[in-house]
């Protein structure tokens, strides 16, 4: 299950219910987190462990238009986000934040993988369509 972070909560809320004006970013972009990391260093921003050693920055993600799912608000990936030489390494998370650049931005929501993943050095790890739900309960 996704996650919106504290950051982005606070905005939200400010946004629509203290009149305090909020831009979001023009693009989002997905980048991927270790299992060192935990649920409370995501949930308050804490980007250090990030993967880093893939080939580029975060990826561009776009979603597809909002669904009522079971009485919840959800969005999903419409193309497959790839993230291309990857290290030896186990994956746990995905983020998505409002920065291109690993290890800066903001975090919106982080999301634990359905299924942890351990890769090895140069293999690809992919997200596939809709493999990324964001929902607003």
């Amino acid at each position: 299950m996704a996650n919106m972070s504290t950051w982005l909560e606070e905005r939200i809320l400010n946004h629509v219910f203290r009149n305090t004006a909020y831009t979001p970013a023009a693009t989002v972009f997905v980048g991927l987190v270790s299992d060192l990391a935990t649920d409370v260093d995501l949930e308050g921003g804490l980007l250090a462990n990030e993967i880093a050693a893939y080939t580029g920055d975060r990826r561009a993600v776009i979603f597809g238009a909002p669904a009522q799912v079971g009485n919840v608000g959800q969005i999903q990936n419409t193309t497959a986000i790839d993230f291309e030489n990857m290290p030896t390494i186990t994956v746990k998370y995905a983020i998505v934040c409002d920065s291109a650049t690993k290890g800066a931005g903001n975090i919106l929501y982080w999301c634990p993988l359905i299924v942890i993943r351990s890769v090895n050095s140069g293999d690809i790890l992919r997200l596939p369509v809709e493999g990324l739900t964001l929902t607003l309960a």
